[in-house]
């Protein structure tokens, strides 16, 4: 006696699959403990690489006013100013002048500038890469400035190894830090500066009295 199937197969129907669900490992669902925009968000504060950069900041106006204190700033004091800038004595030269006075403003404004920089990291100001940048481009800047107000005179242009190591530090530096600034997802994340809370708007009671008459 033959048995028919209640439910024949047809051979002409796709087979069923099972209804899609979660994802499983094993037996176990899997759980995302981060939403896609938080995977994305990338690394925040002040770590990774900014360590480096907060080392740098603190270190650098150390060692531009130790270099104005002990080396610039005491040629205008004593003999050593007159003996370099005045006509006759035997070291002149016409352009000591304005390589002192160039050094001199140079450091002291990389004090400061390297103060006001190291403030605005602190607080994760959202000016900090901007002005990390400007800080890289003025210190390439100022070293070939330097170099070539050095040349000009002759005590100056015999050890040019100084200028030249300057210029590569220098650029070296820029070449790192300005990508980083300009790219790093940490730096981004990290110098948003204050949230301002929007304006409070009041409702002005006589705007509404008015619209209530009119209509």
């Amino acid at each position: 006696m033959d048995h028919h199937d209640p439910h024949p197969h047809n051979p002409y129907q796709p087979p069923q699959l099972p209804p899609r669900g979660g994802l499983q490992l094993g037996d176990e669902p899997l759980v995302f403990t981060q939403t896609p925009q938080q995977r994305n968000a990338g690394p925040r504060g002040l770590g990774g690489w900014l360590i480096v950069v907060g080392i740098g900041l603190v270190l650098t106006p150390i060692k531009n006013a130790m270099v104005l204190l002990t080396l610039h700033l005491p040629l205008f004091s004593g003999d050593a100013w007159e003996q370099l800038t005045r006509p006759g004595n035997e070291h002149y030269h016409p352009m000591y002048g304005p390589l002192i006075a160039f050094e001199t403003i140079g450091n002291g404004a990389f004090v400061l500038s390297g103060l006001a920089a190291l403030v605005l990291f602190f607080r994760k100001s959202r000016r900090f890469p901007r002005w990390m940048i400007a800080l890289q481009v003025a210190n390439v800047l100022f070293a070939v400035g330097d170099m070539v107000l050095g040349m000009q005179i002759p005590q100056v242009a015999q050890s040019p190894d100084e200028g030249v190591k300057y210029i590569v530090r220098a650029s070296v530096a820029a070449m790192i830090w300005i990508p980083y600034m300009l790219t790093s997802k940490r730096v981004r994340n990290t110098f948003v500066g204050p949230v301002r809370p929007a304006p409070r708007i009041e409702p002005r009671w006589d705007d509404a009295e008015r619209s209530a008459e009119t209509t």
